[in-house]
């Protein structure tokens, strides 16, 4: 992560006086200090004034945020306690509002001394991701609480600005959202539909893809990329645009390129797997040879009419329900049928196992949960 701030400029302003001057302060400490009537461009329009958020808007709040065109007022304690970045900035000297020899203004009734006047800083952010960072860090005018189904806009939105700002509470914790439902381990997903959670959509994967580049999150890529090739070409081509409806993610070309390859690469391993799953091997307790053999022949033979199953990117669907309408009656005995679910799952963990390698990655440490591989069955040229 990058120790230099980004380039955010902090305005401090206090009341206007006829002596009024601005101080601008940048993340470098650079100071530049200009007459307010000096900086005044007649030829140029009046910029609308920012709109004030509904949700952050604190009246006694002594930080306001200014993003595009709402404005933010919050208490910057919170964040400078988790963000080395607004801590520096707000670190430097902030001038004190003036009375300016009006004696209603308001003062300490103690000291006598004018209130500190809040910190204005103006952010490159748009509205609804800084809206997302703030409701992780800071109070707004109702409480809140954090819902189990997170969206992808919000997760984004937290590891994108806390990489940016430097609070890693706030990466780390979202990070491990993504992987818990992107999952870590075999044996953790249900493998009822491409692994994501529960709110995201199948074309968010893209955007997953990219946080995980973007933080060094190798482990999230096999699988997210995984859910990019499931998506139609025009989908993974062109991406989809953020909350704030102008920025794209899209994949970069060299992850598009994975993408197609691993369509490939997916249907192949799915196709070999089913296979393997399906020829004529009876355990060594069969109670019904002549039976069993003749069920295992009829389930290979009618994969012909079944494309779904042998020739499919959803590698973890589909062999049960074949395997039980082909023998409805349940004419395999009890050892074989068992056999043949302990076949399937081999065949699956083989896949999961593989799945960084047919993706074109490299993660370490992948799929160290499951048992060493099993040698895979020799086929009869082979055996020949």
């Amino acid at each position: 992560m990058s120790t230099s701030g980004p380039e955010t400029t902090v305005t401090l302003v206090g009341p206007s006086t006829p002596t009024d001057t601005t101080e601008t302060f940048t993340a470098t400490d650079t100071v530049a200090t200009e007459s307010s009537e000096a900086a005044k461009d007649t030829t140029s329009p009046t910029p609308a004034s920012p709109q004030l958020d509904d949700e952050f808007w604190l009246e006694d709040g002594n930080l306001t945020l200014i993003a595009g065109d709402v404005e933010f007022r919050v208490y910057k304690g919170p964040l400078m306690a988790v963000s080395p970045v607004f801590k520096d900035m707000l670190s430097l000297p902030q001038p004190t509002a003036t009375t300016g020899g009006d004696p209603s203004a308001p003062q300490c009734s103690t000291c006598g001394h004018a209130p500190q006047a809040p910190a204005v800083v103006h952010l490159s952010d748009h509205p609804c991701d800084l809206r997302h960072l703030l409701r992780v860090l800071v109070p707004g005018k109702t409480p809140r609480v954090t819902p189990e189904d997170l969206s992808f806009g919000a997760v984004s939105a937290c590891i994108r600005l806390g990489h940016k700002y430097e609070i890693d509470q706030v990466v780390q914790s979202s990070l491990a959202y993504l992987k818990k439902h992107f999952v870590e381990g075999y044996d953790n997903w249900n493998r009822v539909d491409p692994p994501r959670p529960p709110a995201f959509q199948g074309i968010h994967c893209i955007g997953v893809v990219n946080l995980a580049r973007m933080t060094g999150t190798d482990i999230l890529l096999p699988t997210a990329l995984m859910g990019c090739c499931m998506l139609e070409a025009k989908e993974l081509m062109h991406g989809f645009a953020r909350e704030d409806g102008c920025t794209l993610e899209t994949l970069s070309l060299d992850d598009v390129g994975r993408c197609f390859v691993g369509r490939a690469a997916l249907m192949e391993a799915n196709t070999l797997a089913t296979l393997r799953l399906l020829q004529q091997r009876l355990v060594d307790d069969c109670a019904r040879r002549d039976v069993c053999g003749a069920v295992f022949l009829r389930m290979l033979d009618e994969l012909r009419n079944h494309e779904r199953v042998v020739c499919t990117l959803d590698w973890f669907k589909y062999w049960t329900d074949y395997i039980d309408a082909r023998d409805h009656e349940r004419q395999l005995c009890a050892p074989c049928y068992k056999g043949l679910l302990e076949r399937e799952k081999t065949q699956h963990r083989e896949i999961w196992r593989k799945l960084p390698e047919l993706m074109g990655v490299t993660v370490h440490g992948w799929a160290a949960e499951l048992p060493p591989a099993e040698p895979q069955p020799a086929s009869e040229e082979e055996q020949t």
